[in-house]
């Protein structure tokens, strides 16, 4: 009894690590009690350009109640999740996909029901949140979660992403706030009601010894190609590759397990081959078939004479940028600079919690306009909220000197929560100008970069500075080769006789060097005919012919979610237009309808879809003990502590210090069973 009421002073002192994410810490006698709350193991297949995933989540509750726990986690954006499946005991339950309302009722009455019951719901495209009911002492909870993507080539290589870490988010004053529970329904909800972030997930706010390393994520990638692979590498995490033939690898991480707080990147390279329009299929009985076709552009020709460019520089200076990221940001401006023409004119522009700029007027970049350029880079700081519409609007709202294109280059973590409101705004003030978005750091928002870089008619690109000493210098010498006209513009495909529909996306995108495009459709019938991709160059137009023979067979049986995912981005996208610029000017409600449908026909996961298990089984006698708890997630690799204690950041602030006596009491942590059990708790620090 002694012993219990000692463990429990000593367990008031209850800590989430920021550094070592998934843990609950304690310090007993000046030892460090860690309690494992997540393992989660990575299965990877991919075939050519076709990645197909398995994410296992062991959930484990090292205490004496039972726990209803979440975990806020993130996957690829444009991932296809089409199955999940929950192992508990010796029961084995494949998860429903229904209306996210529906499914939501099901949970609840499952867990007042005493059963184990997992539900997957989708905030971002690429954060998702996965609830556990009833998760009993000794009884750890399985969670397998299917998806599949496409994987792009990006720079002439194709760039497997693996997200592992969700990073905090700013949420500007007057955005939605958050909300636990919507109704999606009404065309007042639209927008907004998409925004509000889901509710106070846990981050920590301690550093505890590097010495401890609760690695927590494992990995196995098996990768095929049609041709020999001649590269392939990570320049984020250290991985053990085996070549087990000329055209199959297969890579772990080389410590077995590691940390998730940093996405995980890999690329890897076939032998050249000519740019050409591939095309992969699948046929579905009673449904008819499904097509993904691979365009890449001609080579790339310098079309940089004669071209007059005011080079916008945006940077983000709020407080998450503060540390390896900001200091990333500088060393990247102070080289860009350096690729500047004397014929270019430039404009930096920092922003926070508002917006200023260098210079009042675009400047020539003379050698004295570039000097005072960098001496303003070297002096700026990170701190502040994140208005990244304040930094936008002074970027885009501005006349363009008459003859000139506007090139924006916008570095950036894009950790923000009303990312729709800043896509809206960049489609309504773009004009002809181009937006280039950088993503600084480990574990950046994609979703926002890679959207930006859409609706800026330019790309996104990302480096992660606490990995890669060379990557600053080598993405800004790459700058001056890549921004000046797209490789292939105003793209057109003329698929002859054949009996194709609904192909995606609807509005074909420019590529630029290095780049690939892959549009995926419908066939309603097996047939033979010719396709024609149009586009142009800066001096000429260009075509590429393909014979097809669309065949009632299949090579890649995955394209069924692949093509259902991408029609429920291109609806999803509509709601950044307003509803007289969208293509069909549908309403929300109308859009709302789509996505839902889709969802439900293909079992996928969508804004209004999920995905609910539960058991046959009742685990808990007395549903009604069960406490909440959080898993906490890990600080993202770089970033600093003040990223997650900003006053205006909402949902995703770090704890404050009385948040250690609620997640004691929420974790229901009280005592131990016996010594034995403490002791298989301890590690050495």
């Amino acid at each position: 009894m002694r012993f219990g009421i000692v463990l429990f002073c000593a367990l008031l002192c209850f800590k989430v690590s920021a550094d070592q994410g998934g843990l609950v810490e304690a310090e007993l006698n000046g030892r460090l009690i860690s309690f494992a709350a997540l393992e989660s193991h990575y299965d990877i297949d991919v075939h050519g350009d076709v990645a197909n995933v398995s994410v296992k989540q062991k959930f484990i509750n090292p205490t004496d109640e039972p726990l209803n726990a979440r975990y806020l986690f993130p996957l690829r954006r444009t991932a296809a999740v089409h199955a999940m499946t929950m192992y508990v005991g010796d029961e084995v339950i494949s998860a429903e996909i229904k209306e996210r309302q529906a499914a939501k009722k099901t949970f609840e009455t499952a867990k007042q029901a005493g059963k184990a019951a997992s539900l997957l719901d989708q905030h971002r495209p690429n954060m998702f949140t996965q609830r556990i009911a009833n998760l009993m002492p000794g009884q750890p909870i399985t969670i397998e979660i299917e998806y599949s993507q496409t994987v792009p080539k990006v720079d002439g290589a194709y760039e497997l992403v693996v997200p592992l870490v969700v990073g905090p988010r700013f949420q500007p004053p007057g955005a939605p706030q958050i909300v636990e529970d919507v109704t999606y329904s009404g065309s007042s909800s639209g927008v907004w009601a998409l925004e509000a972030l889901p509710k106070d997930a846990t981050y920590g706010g301690i550093h505890i010894p590097d010495t401890f390393t609760p690695d927590r994520v494992s990995l196995d990638l098996a990768l095929e190609h049609a041709l020999p692979l001649v590269d392939i590498a990570s320049a984020t995490h250290e991985l053990e590759f085996v070549h087990t033939s000329s055209t199959q690898i297969e890579a772990r991480f080389s410590d077995g397990r590691v940390q998730d707080n940093r996405d995980l990147v890999i690329t890897y390279q076939p032998a050249a081959a000519q740019a050409s329009a591939g095309l992969l299929q699948h046929w579905e009985v009673n449904e008819g078939g499904y097509f993904s076709m691979l365009i890449e552009p001609p080579n790339a020709v310098d079309s940089s004479e004669g071209i007059a460019r005011e080079m916008v520089f945006l940077l983000d200076c709020s407080g998450s940028m503060s540390g390896q990221p900001m200091a990333a940001s500088k060393a990247f401006m102070q080289a860009a600079l350096k690729t500047l023409k004397p014929t270019d004119t430039f404009r930096i522009i920092r922003f926070s919690d508002s917006a200023t700029e260098f210079s009042s007027t675009p400047l020539y970049a003379t050698a004295a306009n570039l000097s005072r350029g960098e001496q303003y880079v070297r002096a700026l700081g990170a701190n502040g909220g994140t208005m990244m519409m304040s930094g936008i609007n002074q970027a885009l709202s501005k006349p363009v000197e008459t003859g000139r294109i506007r090139n924006v280059i916008f570095l950036t973590d894009g950790y923000i929560g009303n990312e729709l409101s800043v896509l809206s705004l960049v489609e309504q003030q773009l004009q002809g100008a181009r937006l280039f978005a950088y993503g600084v750091g480990a574990g950046v928002n994609r979703y926002l970069l890679d959207e930006l870089g859409r609706v800026g008619r330019g790309f996104a690109r990302y480096f992660d500075p606490t990995r890669s000493d060379d990557s600053i210098l080598r993405v800004a010498a790459e700058l001056a080769a890549r921004l000046h006209t797209p490789v292939l513009a105003d793209i057109e495909i003329d698929w002859g006789t054949l009996p194709v529909e609904d192909v995606f996306p609807t509005l074909v995108p420019d590529l630029y060097a290095g780049d690939s495009l892959r549009v995926v459709g419908r066939f309603t019938e097996p047939a033979e005919g010719a396709i024609q991709v149009r586009g142009r160059t800066s001096r000429h137009l260009a075509k590429i012919e393909l014979d097809v023979a669309l065949e009632a067979q299949s090579d890649a049986p995955s394209l069924r979610q692949i093509w259902a995912r991408s029609a429920v981005t291109d609806a999803m996208q509509e709601f950044i237009a307003p509803r007289e610029r969208r293509k069909d000017q549908l309403s929300d409600d109308a859009l709302q309808g789509r996505v839902t449908e889709l969802g439900l026909i293909h079992s996928i996961m969508t804004r209004w879809t999920s995905f609910v298990a539960v058991s046959k089984k009742i685990y808990n006698a007395n549903p009604g003990s069960a406490r909440d708890a959080e898993v906490a997630l890990p600080k993202v690799a770089g970033t600093q502590k003040s990223a997650y204690n900003n006053n205006t950041m909402t949902g995703f602030a770090a704890p404050e210090p009385g948040l250690a006596l609620s997640l004691l009491a929420a974790l229901g942590v009280i005592a131990f069973a016996s010594r034995r059990r403490l002791a298989r708790a301890l590690v050495r620090t």
